[in-house]
């Protein structure tokens, strides 16, 4: 904030560019929270069934999928990944790992384009480790459960996974994109500032998290 003020009154950014700033930051965050509280709600039907005198089950559930998984694993294990060969090719005084050094740094078209694939790759990989679907659809099958128009066991397992494909691949382009951001705001913009990344999934991330918690405690 320091920084734009002092940019502003020496005249280095116009007025109509803080304003646009404001606006991209604003709606940002607002992405982020929606895509963050998002949700893929699988349709649960329990079958009635008699135990003793009484009847149970007979209700309609959901599983809930989030858009966004993995949360911020998939950014830090891939900026770890690409950091840690630079790092060693910086203790090298060789020609070939000094120019390996320089297309690994932070703000190079190699790094963004190596950090996306490896977002995208631990996105599905983290999914694939926290989601079982089989053991999913195991236990749904187990209490009488079924996904309406669907058969249990195999079938729902299957479904399930197609469903958390296509949900992981939206998640993975989403957090690519917030981690990406702050390297075009900076080289392309001249923002003077980061804004964007892993820094803003945690903080948002936290607050949910927070504000979820006092809404639990105060019900």
């Amino acid at each position: 904030v320091v920084t734009v003020f002092s940019l502003l009154a020496s005249g280095e950014m116009g007025i109509i560019k803080v304003l646009l700033l404001i606006v991209l930051m604003v709606a940002v965050v607002g992405i982020v929270v929606f895509v963050e509280s998002g949700q893929r709600r699988i349709p649960i039907q329990y079958a009635k069934r008699v135990v003793g005198n009484k009847m149970y089950g007979g209700q309609t559930t959901h599983l809930p999928l989030k858009v966004n998984t993995a949360g911020v694993i998939p950014p830090i294990f891939a900026s770890s990944l690409i950091m840690f060969p630079a790092t060693i090719a910086n203790f090298i005084p060789h020609p070939w790992m000094k120019s390996l050094a320089n297309i690994l740094m932070p703000g190079r078209v190699g790094y963004e384009l190596l950090f996306v694939i490896f977002i995208v790759f631990f996105c599905y990989f983290y999914t694939a480790v926290t989601f079982n679907p089989v053991e999913v659809a195991d236990n749904v099958k187990k209490y009488g459960g079924y996904v309406p128009g669907i058969r249990p066991g195999k079938k729902t397992a299957e479904y399930m996974d197609t469903v958390l494909t296509r949900l992981t691949f939206s998640g993975a382009i989403y957090v690519s994109a917030v981690c990406v951001l702050p390297s075009i705001l900076m080289s392309s913009y001249d923002v003077p500032f980061y804004f964007g990344g892993t820094s803003l999934l945690i903080v948002v991330g936290v607050a949910l998290d927070t504000a979820g918690q006092i809404e639990t405690h105060l019900l």
